[in-house]
């Protein structure tokens, strides 16, 4: 298709998804009202919106060929969120990117050459950014935490440079609830000092296989902390100084062999809240028996063991939880044979054991 017979009047249109039409030549400067666009595998596309100032949401995906972005990205002053995917060329955001200062939520996605504009001067556009999402992008080796000051959600998944993150001094996350940092193999460790967020409510750490430890000083400065979840993070090996937050509900660890190795260590019994507790643990040779009495709280309601291949008896003094252990999943534990003679936890309601 090398040209688009457009209609000459679309006042009312509000959303606009265009695919497949590599060829396609169309303007939008009559539809006044539109909010959503979304080109998706358009490469040679010539699309005008200059002066479309009702735009707030824009995606651009499967874009194989682009190298740059438009200057007329950084013309829609009413832009609010903003999608890059699958743009393995791309390398740049427009240098007027800054007057983006209505931007809350920006995801970019398997554009590995793609460089975040970090400067100073960008503090601007990121002054209103709430989500952040970075997904197999190479460039990336740091980011300075200081530019977004309202964001309440950070995930880096897939991003093999990544190394830290950068906290400037006096510098409080006060609306980050969720930090997600996934598959990133080269995050070495956490900013020294730990994450000032007194309102992160959810950690996860997932795939970091050089990070040997966890944010400093957890205990006190991230009270608010509820779920932690850690999986394939084999060199950390204990929890850091002072223990977990005493408000944590849920722990999931899965495959940190050191980890597991030094649970005897964990402090788990000082947590009051903690009510949800899963384990999975793919290496060899780590649980033969489990579990240790008082490595879990009488809180706890919920216990998950998975793939657990050399796990072939329960400590009864371990599970016996007076009152609290209600739910308890056993699944891929091929070498247990029994259950304890002396039995479960009287307050059991539901026991699943699966193969």
């Amino acid at each position: 298709m090398s040209q688009f017979d457009r209609p000459k009047r679309v006042p009312s249109l509000a959303r606009l998804k265009v695919e497949k039409c590599p060829g396609l030549v169309a303007s939008l400067e009559r539809a006044t009202c539109i909010r959503e666009v979304v080109l998706e595998e358009c490469e040679g596309i010539q699309f005008e919106m200059q002066g479309v100032s009702s735009i707030e949401i824009l995606k651009i995906m499967y874009f194989g060929s682009l190298e740059e972005f438009a200057i007329e990205l950084s013309t829609l002053a009413h832009l609010k969120e903003l999608r890059v995917e699958n743009c393995p060329r791309l390398f740049a955001f427009p240098e007027g990117m800054m007057r983006l200062n209505n931007l809350k939520k920006l995801t970019v996605r398997w554009c590995p050459k793609l460089e975040l504009p970090l400067s100073v001067e960008m503090s601007r556009c990121y002054t209103s950014l709430e989500k952040l999402t970075l997904f197999g992008c190479e460039s990336l080796k740091s980011l300075p935490l200081g530019l977004f000051p309202k964001l309440q959600s950070l995930k880096i998944e897939d991003c093999n440079n990544f190394e830290t993150l950068v906290i400037p001094e006096e510098t409080e996350l006060q609306n980050l609830t969720l930090l997600r940092i996934s598959d990133c193999s080269n995050m070495v460790f956490f900013p020294r000092g730990g994450l000032p967020a007194p309102n992160l409510s959810c950690l996860r750490v997932q795939g970091c296989k050089k990070l040997k430890a966890l944010p400093e000083q957890m205990h006190t400065l991230l009270p608010s902390l509820a779920v932690l979840c850690l999986r394939g993070c084999s060199e950390i090996e204990s929890f850091p100084k002072g223990g977990l937050p005493s408000k944590l509900s849920s722990l999931f660890i899965n495959d940190c062999k050191k980890l597991v190795g030094g649970r005897r260590d964990w402090g788990l019994q000082r947590l009051p809240s903690l009510r949800c507790f899963s384990l999975l643990d793919e290496s060899k040779g780590v649980l033969e028996s489990f579990l240790e009495e008082g490595l879990l709280p009488t809180t706890v309601t919920m216990l998950f063991m998975f793939n657990m291949p050399n796990l072939k008896s329960l400590n009864n003094r371990g599970l016996q939880l007076p009152g609290s252990l209600k739910y308890m999943l056993i699944w891929n534990c091929s070498q247990l044979q029994s259950l304890p003679e002396e039995g479960l936890s009287t307050s059991l309601l539901e026991l699943f054991i699966m193969y």
